[in-house]
């Protein structure tokens, strides 16, 4: 995948403001935000693969990169940064690519809340032992990957709905019943907070209510009306909102998330001796998701953008300068 459309040192020394042809804004000398690592993954090089110095090297690496990543990409979402030295997006702008439609943003700001919700618990859960948070972590990845097949923004596909129509595709294991690790749900009723409630006496009986069953999970208020026969997750949060997140807000706040969960990664792996077998392939097998859900289809609606407003400010100044010729 390519990292840019415009090269940083070819491009023209035009005013900030663009011209009267596009409301984009053309890169200038006087923002110098550094750019982003390569978005491409790097694979581990498959004859170091069970070398712990060269796992702990490139978890450390590629932790890195994704984290500056996801630092460049919500900056550009907030109209801070010029995408690759080119042009300045506002909202207004990206309002305008079809990625932002707002028919479908409404559920890409739903399917990205979800996760950003479904994360911390993997993050505070699995936080003793590297192995066990990137299992925890990849199970949580395929599963909102399922989710977003059959909830996707672009409506559901027949060959997903099929899918989901499959009696307990998401079953639990018999063991995980036995332990009494059962789905993570997401009902008011897990912690008596009903939404129509106002009586803030009946508010405090039900929280005291609920501190005296010692209960810790985090629940939110859900009917699960969404929710396909025989669609079930184990680690997924599924509530059911009361209105359509903001998906500028939303958006941003999941890459903080997300940057936390390179961040644990690496605090995790402080030396190569932490990286027991099977950290390298867990560590890719999520990077690779993550990238998938959060990273391509961005990139790739922002570099087409970029090509098409860098092309239509450049054909701006083609007139001004041949204006005065002809």
């Amino acid at each position: 995948m390519a990292t840019t459309s415009l090269p940083v040192d070819s491009r023209p020394n035009t005013s900030k403001s663009g011209t009267s042809q596009s409301s984009i804004a053309f890169g200038q000398g006087g923002n110098n935000v550094p750019l982003p690592p390569v978005l491409n993954a790097q694979p581990l090089p498959s004859g170091n693969i069970h070398n712990p110095s060269t796992v702990y090297q490139h978890i450390q690496d590629m932790s890195s990169k994704r984290i500056s990543t996801l630092h460049y990409l919500r900056e550009a979402h907030e109209g801070r940064v010029y995408w690759f030295n080119t042009l300045l997006f506002s909202k207004t702008d990206l309002a305008r690519m079809p990625y932002f439609e707002s028919r479908k943003l409404a559920r890409r700001a739903t399917n990205y809340l979800i996760l950003g919700l479904s994360l911390p618990s993997i993050l505070d859960l699995n936080a003793s032992h590297p192995l066990d948070y990137l299992r925890a972590l990849n199970a949580l990845l395929l599963e909102f990957e399922s989710y977003q097949q059959i909830h996707s923004p672009d409506g559901p596909s027949s060959s997903s709905l099929s899918r989901a129509r499959i009696p307990q595709m998401f079953k639990r294991a018999a063991t995980h019943a036995a332990a009494g690790k059962g789905r993570r749900t997401s009902s008011a009723a897990d912690i008596g907070l009903p939404m129509s409630t106002s009586d803030p006496a009946d508010l405090k009986s039900m929280v005291n209510n609920a501190a005296s069953t010692g209960s810790t999970a985090i629940s939110f208020p859900t009917s699960e009306q969404e929710l396909l026969p025989g669609e079930e997750y184990t680690h997924l949060l599924t509530p059911s909102l009361p209105f359509d997140p903001d998906f500028f807000e939303t958006f941003a706040t999941l890459c903080d998330v997300l940057i936390d969960c390179y961040t644990r990664i690496i605090g995790l792996l402080p030396s190569p001796a932490m990286c027991a077998p099977g950290v390298g392939e867990m560590f890719a097998k999520a990077d690779s998701r993550l990238r998938k859900i959060i990273v391509q289809g961005i990139v790739k609606e922002f570099e087409e953008a970029s090509r098409s407003g860098a092309k239509a400010e450049l054909a701006g100044v083609n007139r001004v300068v041949l204006g005065g010729l002809v």
